[in-house]
């Protein structure tokens, strides 16, 4: 009874001033080879269909998730940016650059359990968004993302 008695009183726990909750990393290459040109690029999620009137990720109206257009990276097919004899294929990844924002914008969306994500339940319609996207089962939406969430 005496252990309990302290439990009673308790129902919340105040974070603090400074509480900031740690931003999951997900891999970069990863992100740059296949989630952005397969998934956000191919569903135009930045600029939306010609019904949304512009008011997709690449307006300032969006809150959250805010997308910058760019080339896409060149990869090669493969699973890591290309970098040309010029080293400039770094630029197009690195820090300020488009590419580099979209990574950090997209992250803040996803989670290690992407069936919870907004990234994964808005575009669904399970969580609020304009329109739905692709179907909760969509299998290539869901290995993608699956994959992502694992690296």
């Amino acid at each position: 009874m005496a252990l309990a008695a302290p439990l009673l009183g308790c129902t919340t726990i105040d974070p603090g001033a400074n509480f900031s909750e740690t931003l999951q990393v997900f891999d970069a290459d990863y992100f740059y080879c296949h989630v952005e040109p397969e998934f956000i690029f191919q569903q135009k999620c930045g600029p939306g269909l010609p019904g949304d009137n512009g008011s997709c990720h690449f307006s300032s109206a969006v809150n959250g998730m805010n997308l910058l257009n760019h080339s896409p990276i060149d990869c090669g097919g493969g699973d890591h940016p290309v970098i040309d004899s010029t080293g400039m294929g770094l630029a197009a990844t690195g820090t300020g650059s488009p590419a580099q924002s979209n990574l950090t914008a997209v992250s803040f969306e996803m989670s290690r359990d992407y069936m919870t994500a907004p990234l994964f339940l808005r575009p669904t319609q399970q969580s609020a968004h304009p329109r739905q996207i692709f179907m909760p089962n969509d299998p290539t939406v869901n290995a993608l993302l699956s994959t992502w969430a694992s690296k």
